[in-house]
């Protein structure tokens, strides 16, 4: 239907396509160019696996479908987010309650005070956050290699990373100014620059540099989603990993590092998968 003259200009098939979603009725500005950034990265692995242009215009044209279709997607992003992004969000939820009620509990027995209960709240909520983005990250990768990374998920995934990401810099970074006084109490000065410490700081520069390309940056949304696959790296390395260094110095003994190098392996598998092109399935 795009293919009608003997010469195939792919910029002038694109406008063309614009105008017919335009007319479909999808006229906000952001998710067509959201949809024109997903169909030209589909164009793009298409010529890359030896597609002529035309044909994979043709082939990512046909998996983005209709604009009809393509609208009543759409219409579905504003009625509720996918089941992933829903399962995950609850299970934060319900383990920060959960977490509360047991430094609440420690609170009243007289086992901590307030300033210790904020600030273990404060850093373990605003980890979880930080994990519960990269682990939507890492479903990013898994859909696209499956091939079922449709409009609606995408948008769904970045609309809960978009949340997560400033709910995590906001809870780390209150997490760390109550860390400062409890410092000056239990060790007599404001910072120390032991391994927590360090950890918390490059977490929060993450999380910075994540919300600040979210808001001003122009990357692709492939971009933002790796961004928060390498984000378990940082936020694993900066809780488990300063955690048995914490451990080794205090108790002068080899903490067992095995496990957080099998979970950060398998993130940097996830990172390889997210960077290559993903392999097509033949098409009929």
């Amino acid at each position: 239907m795009y293919l009608k003259d003997n010469m195939f200009n792919l910029e002038q098939s694109i406008a063309k396509w614009r105008r017919q979603m335009l007319a479909a009725g999808i006229k906000p500005p952001v998710p067509l160019d959201e949809l024109e950034s997903h169909l030209r990265e589909d164009i793009h692995v298409l010529l890359s696996a030896g597609e002529p242009e035309p044909r994979a215009f043709e082939l990512a044209v046909s998996r983005l479908g209709s604009p009809g279709s393509v609208q009543t997607e759409f219409k579905k992003i504003g009625s509720a987010p996918i089941w992933t992004v829903k399962i995950g969000s609850v299970l934060w939820l319900g383990a920060v309650i959960v977490l509360a009620a047991l430094l609440l509990r420690g609170l009243f027995a007289g086992k901590r005070n307030l300033l210790m209960c904020a600030h273990i709240l404060g850093m373990t909520a605003g980890y979880g956050a930080a994990f519960l983005i990269g682990s939507f990250g890492v479903y990013y990768v898994c859909l696209r290699w499956s091939h079922k990374l449709s409009p609606v998920r995408q948008r769904s995934l970045g609309d809960a990373i978009y949340l997560f990401s400033h709910l995590a810099l906001g809870l780390v970074i209150v997490g760390m100014l109550l860390g400062i006084p409890l410092s000056k109490q239990y060790f007599g000065r404001y910072w120390r620059w032991d391994p927590k410490e360090i950890g918390a700081l490059g977490v929060s520069v993450w999380l910075i540099a994540l919300a600040a390309t979210q808001r001003f940056g122009q990357i692709s949304d492939r971009a933002a989603m790796l961004l928060c696959v390498g984000g378990n790296v940082v936020v694993s390395l900066a809780w488990f990993g300063a955690g048995i260094m914490d451990y080794n110095r205090r108790m002068h003994g080899l903490g067992n590092y095995w496990p957080l190098a099998i979970f950060l392996g398998i993130q940097f598998c996830f990172l390889t998968m997210g960077m290559v092109p993903a392999r097509e399935r033949a098409e009929s």
